[in-house]
């Protein structure tokens, strides 16, 4: 059974405050205000990057003022890109301490505390009242929850009447299990792939309604090619997810690939509204 430290450990592969802060270094961003963008090589740590993110702020009905919640938050990279963009404010949380921490740390390099808070939480257990936020969203986070239903239970509890919940993830495809290891997970046991069949049943059994999927498949191969058919001669990037995810994510990235385009796996997004 996949316990919390373990999933710590995956992610974060070791000292990660020693290795964001060489790179950074490295980079010249250390210690010094920075725009948002600077980050993006960096702090968009799910497949696809700041595309990804883009694509599914255009499918977000967000106001200015709204309060966001971003449950996974991870480094807090989409969080300050939609606070910026829709002039918003955006509450993430995660369990990882070391990417809050680093996170937080991102918001101040970036101007961006007063509009992003991160903070460590569970997502089948949120700390926040009922009716809380204008909306919600999470990014490549539910292939790890394994009680989906109160992942999806908590952020319908937490959301106000009227407001929209969105997230991308890899669905289980229709040609049986994924090749490991994986961007998400290294084994099995901490992967809890759903249909997306199942996914839309969950989510109106719990009461989201107008539920809108769309399948991404195509985009994510595409993603994956670009990064995984870098000429040999070219220098890797001082900043890239490569900091986070280690030597294996190349690797991790081409078992993810195959898993799509051999049907193994579905990537989409999806929006509804509670």
């Amino acid at each position: 059974m996949i316990n919390r430290s373990d999933l710590e450990n995956f992610w974060t592969r070791g000292d990660i405050h020693t290795r964001i802060h060489l790179a950074m270094s490295k980079a010249g961003l250390n210690d010094k205000k920075l725009e948002i963008e600077d980050l993006f090589p960096i702090d968009q740590y799910h497949a696809r990057g700041i595309a990804a993110t883009v694509d599914l702020g255009k499918r977000m009905p967000i106001s200015e003022n709204h309060k966001i919640i971003d449950i996974g938050c991870g480094l807090g990279g989409p969080a300050r890109y939609f606070a910026k963009h829709f002039k918003c404010f955006v509450t993430g949380i995660d369990i990882t301490p070391s990417f809050i921490e680093i996170g937080n740390k991102f918001n101040k390099l970036t101007s961006m505390s007063e509009h992003v808070n991160l903070q460590v939480g569970n997502g089948e257990t949120l700390d926040f009242d009922d009716e809380t936020f204008d909306g919600g969203y999470s990014q490549h986070v539910t292939m790890n929850i394994k009680n989906r239903k109160e992942f999806f239970l908590e952020a319908y509890r937490v959301l106000k009447k009227g407001t929209f919940f969105a997230f991308s993830e890899h669905g289980l495809g229709p040609k049986g299990n994924p090749i490991f290891p994986l961007p998400w997970a290294d084994t099995s046991e901490m992967s809890f792939l759903l249909s997306p069949e199942i996914t839309i049943s969950l989510l109106k059994e719990i009461g989201f309604y107008d539920v809108q999927i769309i399948e991404t498949s195509e985009k994510y191969i595409s993603g994956y090619e670009k990064m995984i058919n870098t000429k040999p001669e070219k220098v890797e990037p001082i900043l890239g997810i490569h900091v986070i995810g280690g030597t294996t994510m190349k690797q991790r990235s081409i078992n993810s690939m195959k898993s799509i385009k051999e049907k193994r796996t579905l990537p989409f997004e999806i929006v509804c509204k509670k």
